[in-house]
């Protein structure tokens, strides 16, 4: 069985607390790669997002449903609302792609998913 890592890439690295969003283009956002030198994007056709954050002690202490912006390119999208990140927080972001038969998780490599709330 061949397994398949996925790797992701925040396009920010700081998000302020309680700031909230239903503008494109405005929240947490990212792209899905297929290799760790982030060359080629990953084809997320079929599949759902959710994101997960996990603390320092790799505690998951978030997750919600996240949209695809391009999901031929794995380019992403978290619009939080009202509310969702109102907590201090500093540690990954990992993004679940799910269909019916698979979950997959694209992880980040040398800080590429580090995420700081304050």
């Amino acid at each position: 069985m061949l397994l398949m890592v996925l790797y992701n890439k925040l396009n920010q690295e700081k998000w302020v607390k309680g700031n909230y969003t239903d503008n494109t283009g405005k929240g947490l956002s990212g792209q899905i790669f297929t290799e760790p030198k982030f060359v080629n994007g990953y084809n997320g056709t079929g599949y759902t997002l959710k994101i997960r954050l996990y603390d320092q002690n790799h505690d998951e202490v978030f997750s919600d449903d996240a949209t695809w912006t391009t999901q031929a390119s794995g380019i992403w999208e978290y619009l939080p609302a009202l509310g969702k990140l109102n907590f201090d927080f500093i540690g990954e972001l990992e993004v679940e792609l799910i269909k019916s038969d698979e979950e997959l998780t694209a992880i980040g490599v040398n800080g590429s998913s580090m995420l700081r709330i304050r």
